[in-house]
């Protein structure tokens, strides 16, 4: 018996690109041989594009957040509110599935080893056609800190039974700081070292909108966590 998968997307207009990155990714997971999942949008935007898109499509739920707009950490846990199946997996709108291999592999993973959580290895993207810097995932005591030998929450998957949410007081450590939650209720992840999934690169993304000092954050994550 197999493990039903949850594949929780945050959505929003990304300045004109949403609906282009959105399009990629759905094309990714519905060429999967693994077919037990569904798919949880919830959506920041102020238009309808992708609602119009997503509504026509198998396996979407979809869901219009109206609250916190701006804030990609909040739509990000509103999309767990939703899911369903015994696997979530975190997927951010601009990136994709890398190999037609990558779900059932991951519930593979989960369904044969005791665990409660996994992240894979990644590669980068600026052009959907060129793919380098693979990035295998490991662990190391400044993670909390921003030192992410990890990678973005689209290499992520865990089990529904977890209630951890992501910190919306956080932004650029919002990953880490999650990860860290899994780490001191499980340890550390299984690492599935295989190249599953593609982060793309482009003008738009969270790290070059980051305006504020990252000092900030890690000196509220020492306060939340008293290290």
């Amino acid at each position: 018996m197999g493990l039903k998968m949850s594949i929780c997307i945050p959505t929003w207009e990304q300045h004109g690109f949403g609906l282009k990155f959105l399009t990629k990714l759905l094309e990714s997971i519905y060429t999967q041989t693994f077919n037990d999942y569904e798919i949880i949008i919830s959506d920041h935007s102020k238009n309808n594009d992708i609602q119009n898109y997503v509504e026509r499509l198998p396996k979407v739920r979809y869901f219009k957040y109206n609250e916190n707009y701006g804030n990609g950490v909040c739509n990000t846990n509103n999309a767990l509110i939703y899911a369903q199946g015994e696997i979530i997996k975190i997927m951010f709108q601009d990136d994709f599935l890398y190999s037609e291999h990558t779900l059932q592999k991951i519930e593979s993973c989960f369904k044969n080893n005791n665990i409660n959580w996994l992240v894979t290895a990644c590669n980068h993207t600026t052009n959907e056609m060129d793919f380098y810097r693979p990035f295998y995932p490991s662990w190391n005591k400044n993670l909390v800190y921003g030192v992410n030998t990890i990678s973005s929450p689209s290499v992520l998957s865990f089990l529904k039974k977890d209630t951890i949410k992501f910190d919306d007081k956080l932004v650029m450590l919002m990953d880490v700081d999650f990860y860290y939650q899994l780490f001191l209720k499980y340890g550390e992840p299984f690492y599935l070292q295989e190249i599953l999934v593609t982060n793309r690169i482009h003008e738009f993304q969270i790290s070059t909108q980051y305006d504020k000092d990252i000092n900030d954050e890690i000196s509220y994550i020492k306060m939340k966590y008293n290290i």
